[in-house]
C-alpha cells in the first residue's frame, strides 16, 4: 500500500514538474510580460507635462504602430526611450519630461500586445517594434547619429538589439541602459532556485551580453542597488563585456522602479553632455 502511494506521489509530481515546464514554454505570456491592454491616454501626458503628439507607422510585417514624439528643440538629437515588460507608454512618460525640457527631442514608441496595439508579445516582435520606431524616425531626416537610445528593463534588449542592428549603418549618438540585464535566462536563474530546465523551456532568451560588445557609441548602464527583479550584479557583468566608451552608475538603495525618484535624469543629461556624439 505504502509503495503504490508513493508511486501515485511520485507520478503526481512528475506530471506537475513537466506540465509546470509545458506552461512556461507555451505561454510565456503569464509568466514574463504585464502589459496594459487598456489605450494610452495622450491627454493624461499632455496634463502632466508632455507635450507629444502621436505619430503611426508600421513595423516590416505591416503591423500597425505608434508612438508618443516631441521634436527637439535646443539640442538636435532625439531620445528614444523603450518601455519595458509592464504597463503601457503612458507609465513611462514622466521619464522623459525633464530631458525634454533640456531641449532634446523624445520618441516613446508603443510595442504589439501593449496598449491597444494587437499582437503577441514575443523577442522577435519586440525587436521588429523596436526597429519599426527608429525607421520612422530615419524617414524624417533624423539619422542615427541623432538618435540616443534609451531602454528600461526588457526595453534595454529592444534598445541594445537596434543599436546593434542599425549601428552596423550608422553609429548611433549614445545607449543608455537602465536596469539591463545579460539575458533572460540569467535574470531568471537569479529568481527561481527550483531547478528547472530554463535554457529549453524559455524560447526567447534575449540576451543583451552577446551584442554590447560590438556597438561602439557610449554607453551609460544604470541600475539599483536594491533591485530584486533585476539584480545590479547582471547590469556589472554587462558592463564588463561592454565596449569602451562606457560608464556605469549603482544608486544605492534604488529599486528596480525606482530611480527617476534618485534624479537619474539629472546624471543622463551630465553624462549626455560629456559624451553623446557629433560626428558631422
Amino acid at each position: 500500500m505504502l509503495k503504490r502511494r508513493a508511486k501515485y506521489v511520485v507520478l503526481a509530481a512528475a506530471v506537475c514538474y513537466f506540465g509546470f515546464c509545458a506552461v512556461v514554454y507555451f505561454l510565456p505570456q503569464l509568466f514574463f510580460y504585464n502589459p496594459s491592454r487598456r489605450a494610452s491616454d495622450l491627454s493624461e501626458a499632455h496634463a502632466g507635462g508632455y507635450p507629444a503628439r502621436r505619430v503611426e507607422y508600421a513595423a516590416a510585417d505591416g503591423t500597425p504602430l505608434y508612438a508618443w514624439y516631441t521634436a527637439p528643440e535646443s539640442s538636435d538629437k532625439v531620445i528614444v526611450f523603450f518601455h519595458g515588460n509592464s504597463y503601457n507608454i503612458e507609465a513611462f512618460y514622466h521619464k522623459l519630461v525633464p530631458l525634454m525640457k533640456a531641449g532634446y527631442g523624445t520618441m516613446l514608441p508603443e510595442y504589439r500586445g501593449f496598449g491597444d496595439i494587437r499582437g503577441v508579445i514575443n523577442e522577435k516582435n519586440l525587436a521588429a517594434d523596436a526597429l519599426a520606431a527608429v525607421r520612422w524616425l530615419n524617414k524624417q531626416g533624423i539619422d542615427n547619429r541623432r538618435i540616443i537610445l534609451y531602454g528600461f528593463s526588457l526595453g534595454s534588449f529592444t534598445a541594445t538589439n537596434t543599436a546593434y542592428i542599425l549601428g552596423k549603418e550608422q553609429p548611433f549618438a549614445a545607449l543608455i541602459l537602465e536596469v539591463p540585464f545579460t539575458s533572460l535566462l540569467d535574470t531568471v536563474r537569479k529568481l527561481v532556485w527550483f531547478p528547472l530546465p530554463l535554457k529549453y523551456i524559455i524560447k526567447d532568451h534575449y540576451r543583451n551580453d552577446d551584442k554590447i560588445a560590438e556597438i561602439g557609441s557610449p554607453l551609460l548602464i544604470m541600475a539599483g542597488s536594491e533591485d530584486a527583479l533585476i539584480p545590479a550584479s547582471l547590469a556589472e557583468q554587462l558592463f564588463a563585456v561592454a565596449a569602451d566608451p562606457k560608464k556605469i552608475i549603482v544608486y544605492r538603495g534604488a529599486g528596480h522602479n525606482d530611480l527617476f525618484d534618485f534624479d537619474n535624469y539629472r546624471d543622463v543629461l551630465k553624462w549626455l553632455k560629456e559624451n553623446e556624439k557629433t560626428r558631422p
